[in-house]
Parts: C-alpha cells; structure tokens; sequence
C-alpha cells in the first residue's frame, strides 16, 4: 500500500466502523424495540440473539477502531470488517423472516461497503457471496436443515417454491446491479479521487515551495490590509526589524517600524526592536486581489551606504593624495635653493646680528614648509607596510623624550602608560609617524600646563595605542570629517596630519575611534593586529 492511498483506506475504514454502529444502533435495535412494544418476552430466543449480535457489532467496532490506531489501516483488516458485516447480516435475515425477511436490502448494503473501502473487485466478490448466504439460508430454512428461531411462528418461514425462487431471483438482480453501479461509481471515485490528491500533493508542493522561497529572500517582505496592518512577514523582514518572532508584529501597524511608507519605490528610516535606526529601500505595490490589501518589499541599505560613503572617501583621498604629492614635487626643489641660499648669505661677515635672526627665522619656516611637504609625499604615497618586530613600548618611550626636547610642546606634562614590553610586526616608521602626529596634536590641543596620557596596551592578537588631552574635546558633528585630507579647524593647520594616521591604520588592516576622554578632552584609540600573519589569514 502506497502512502498515498493510506489515508484515503484509513478513512474509508472509519466510515465503516461508523455506519456499523449506526445500522446496529437503529435496525437491531428497532427490531428489538419492536419486540418490547409488542409485548413479546424478552427472555426469548430472538430478543437475546438480537441483543448478543448488538454487543458482538459493538465489541467489534471497538476492536476494530483499537486495530486501526495501532496497526494502521491495511486491506486485510477492511476485508474482515466486511465479512463481519456479511455474518452480521445473515444473522440479521434468519432472526427476522429468512429468505423473505425485508432485511436482505443489507446485502447491497455490505456490497457498497466492499465497494468503498476495498474497489470494485472486492464489491463483485462480496454480492456472490451475499448471493450464496442468501440462497443457502433460505434453502436451509426450506429444508428443514436449519430450524427457524424457536420463539416465532414457522409459518412465516415456510415459503413455497414461488415465493423463494421470486425472492432470490429479484435479491440476486438487485446485488448484481448494485454490484454493477457500485463498481463503476467506484472506479469513477478513485479516478477522481487520484486527480484531486494528484492536485492537493500539487498544491501542497507549490505552497512548500512558495514557502522557501519566501523564507530564502534576504529582502523583507510583508503583506498589509485594507487597513495597513501586518498579515505576514517573511524571516529577513523579522531579521531587519530585529524581532525574533512576528508575534509582535503581525496584527500590527508597520508605521513604526518604517516610517513614510508610500506606493511604489523609497527610502526611509526603519527602527529595529532594539531601538537601532536603519536606513531601508522599499518598494510598495497593491495585492492583485484587490481588496486594499498591499505587499512591501524592503532591504536594509545601511552597509551599502557606509560602502558607498567609504569608497567616495577612498576615492577622494586618491586623489587629494596624487595632488598632494604633485605640488610637494613643485614644492620641494624651491625650498632647497631658498634653504642653500639663505645658509650662504647667513655666513657672510657683513651682517649683523638682527639680519642673522630673521635669516634664521627664515631657515625655520623653509625647515616647517619643508616637513609640510614630506607629509604630503607621505599621504600621495602608495599605502604598503613593511612590518617588522618593532618594540613598541621602546618606541613610546623615544617619543617621549623627543617630546619633552622639543620646545614647542615641553609645555605640557606627558604620561606615559606601557606595559614592561610589548612587541609587534609592524612598519616601524609609520606608526612612529602615527603616535608623533597623534602626540603633537593632543599637546597642541591642550591649554598650558595640561597633560597627555600616551598608552601602550594589547593582547595575544592585537595592540591598542591610545592618545588622550584635556583639551576641548572633538564635537560629535566634525568626528565624521576628522580623517579628510585638507580639513582643519585649527588656523595653523592643513589637514594632512590625521589623514595620514588614517592611511597608515588602514596600511596596518587595523582600527581607530575617536571619542571623549575620562578628562573631558579627545581620546584616539587605534587597534592594530599584532603580527602579519593575522593580517594575511583575514585576507586570505
């Protein structure tokens, strides 16, 4: 048996057990009731024989429903469902008349039972053997090799030769053309029936697939009513939203959770559960049913943008950077011959010494212009790290006393924060370059008498640097413009300082954030990887 047709053969053998119960219930039952009106004793032959069969038919359909819920429905036991039925029947005929009883009409009925729980074959078999009880009782009874039931008249048994052939003759036509019609509806049922799994087994696969290919989109979707409220939302949508189950939204307003949703194409700001705002592109269109109801289709556009805004930043840079390292070139050969010629007429005997300072002011401003432009060949500089062990609390401990040699920035207390030692593979010059920038920066940041705190700090897979003054802090709107080249807020300044420490960061495939200090001031955290190899394998 197929596990197509098994719920169909178990079905039909439910019916069964139910039009037993039912047909005992009303028939043996009415005969019996019949029996009680008419005052005939109970104690009979035929009143216990009726209410034997009646228990046996109810024992029987019990026994037959506990077979089906544990062994499943199978041919053999619909089979002996309908030879119980045949018995029950025969019983029945004998007990209310025999071959003349009103009661044979429940041989068709037992061959419609073969008909719809078995087929066509197995109905043409139980109206022959319908046929032989038939004819065997009634011969039986005329015989005088079974006795009638010794509680009723033996008159109404004694049939002459007309009366029993008229009965088997008009019996056996009706079970055969039962048989007949029963067969053809039969074979008509399953053929329809075989369509209409054919069509459920279909639907039910399209639905699956449907169901898949919902559940497989990364863009949200969602179907809305007539009054906007939420009737469905796939997993990606829940995901965007940041639910763990649509029971918080289904029945719901999408309102806010998308805000200015219209017909057709947008962008707008989404909100997650967790209060997080998104930036999504939608796309609203109409059900085709028409009843006001309509479908939206969104995506989380949020990395994309961060993308796109990274890749205009890198783009801008390149080129800043090829403009930079342009005019340093211009810049560069100019200072040289200012630098050679203002050293030669420095040492001539003939100037005093006013003319000797400002030629010496002079020298100082060609040597600042000088670094300004090997700063903007660093920048226009093709990023490529050459890494190194480089000691890096060694390295702190140097700027440290560069720092407080230089003049410019003795001013301001510098604290230094460091491990006994830590090393790392990294391009040893730029991120000397990367703290002295940062360094000079916090210094030139804070007021007079205020102090920096350079730290050095890390782990078995990375390092952290950090910088932090007590200076005015970074305000929130600048911090996303921070890194652009030629962008400054300081009146000396050109931009070009942290946007080399950005490059360098990114040389390194490492981090920086910037944010406020435990004091009030910038604090610049940078994460580097602590050796090549991690920086490899991530690219790898």
């Amino acid at each position: 048996m197929s596990d197509r047709s098994r719920p169909t053969l178990e079905r039909r053998q439910q019916w069964l057990i139910a039009l037993r119960v039912i047909v005992v219930t009303l028939l043996f039952g009415g005969v019996l009731g019949t029996a009680i009106v008419g005052e005939r004793p109970l104690d009979g032959f035929t009143p216990r024989a009726l209410i034997g069969i009646i228990a046996a038919a109810y024992a029987a359909s019990a026994g037959f429903s506990v077979w089906l819920l544990r062994s499943g429905p199978t041919v053999w036991s619909a089979r002996t469902q309908v030879a119980f039925d045949l018995v029950l029947t025969t019983m029945l005929v004998y007990l209310s008349g025999g071959a003349g009883s009103v009661f044979t009409v429940l041989f068709g009925v037992t061959v419609l039972e073969a008909a719809i729980a078995l087929g066509s074959g197995a109905a043409r078999v139980t109206a022959a053997l319908a046929l032989v009880a038939h004819f065997g009782l009634g011969y039986a009874l005329v015989s005088g090799v079974v006795p009638p039931p010794p509680d009723q008249d033996p008159r109404g048994y004694a049939l002459d030769v007309g009366e029993l052939g008229f009965s088997f003759l008009s019996n056996g036509v009706a079970l055969l053309l039962l048989s007949a019609l029963s067969s053809s509806l039969t074979e008509r049922l399953a053929r329809a029936g075989g369509r209409l799994e054919e069509l459920e087994a279909s639907a039910a696969r399209l639905a699956q697939m449907n169901a898949d290919i919902v559940g497989s989109m990364h863009a949200g979707l969602v179907t809305l009513d007539a009054e906007g409220m939420v009737m469905s939302a796939n997993p990606a949508a829940l995901h965007i939203l940041g639910l763990d189950s649509d029971r918080d939204l289904l029945g719901t307003s999408l309102t806010p959770w998308l805000s200015d949703l219209t017909h057709g194409r947008g962008e707008t700001v989404g909100r997650r559960a967790d209060g997080e705002t998104v930036i999504v592109g939608f796309t609203q269109t109409p059900l085709v049913r028409g009843d006001g109801g309509s479908l939206v289709l969104f995506q989380d556009l949020t990395e994309i943008r961060e993308l796109r805004a990274q890749a205009e930043r890198v783009e801008r840079h390149t080129v800043l950077g090829r403009l930079a390292s342009g005019l340093a070139h211009e810049i560069r050969n100019p200072l040289g011959s200012i630098s050679g010629s203002v050293q030669l007429v420095r040492e001539a005997p003939t100037l005093d010494e006013e003319d000797r300072h400002l030629l010496g002011v002079v020298l100082d401003e060609v040597e600042r212009l000088n670094e300004l432009v090997t700063t903007m060949l660093d920048v226009g500089r093709t990023p490529n790290a050459e890494r190194e062990p480089t000691d890096l609390v060694r390295m702190a401990t140097d700027l440290l006393a560069v720092a407080r040699a230089d003049s410019t920035l003795a001013r301001t207390r510098v604290e230094l924060e460091v491990p006994e030692s830590l090393h790392a593979e990294v391009d040893a010059n730029r991120v000397r370059q990367l703290l002295w920038n940062l360094l000079k920066n916090a210094v030139q940041a804070s007021p007079p008498d205020g102090r920096v705190w350079l730290r050095v700090a890390g782990d078995e897979r990375s390092v952290v640097l950090e910088v932090e003054d007590e200076g005015p802090g970074i305000p929130e709107a600048d911090r996303g413009r921070l890194f652009d080249m030629f962008w400054s807020k300081r009146t000396h300044g050109i931009g070009l300082g942290l946007a080399l420490v950005k490059q360098i960061v990114e040389m390194h495939e490492g981090t920086i954030e910037v944010g406020e200090g435990r004091h009030g001031g910038a604090h610049f955290r940078v994460t580097l990887p602590r050796s090549g190899s991690a920086v490899d394998s991530t690219n790898a």
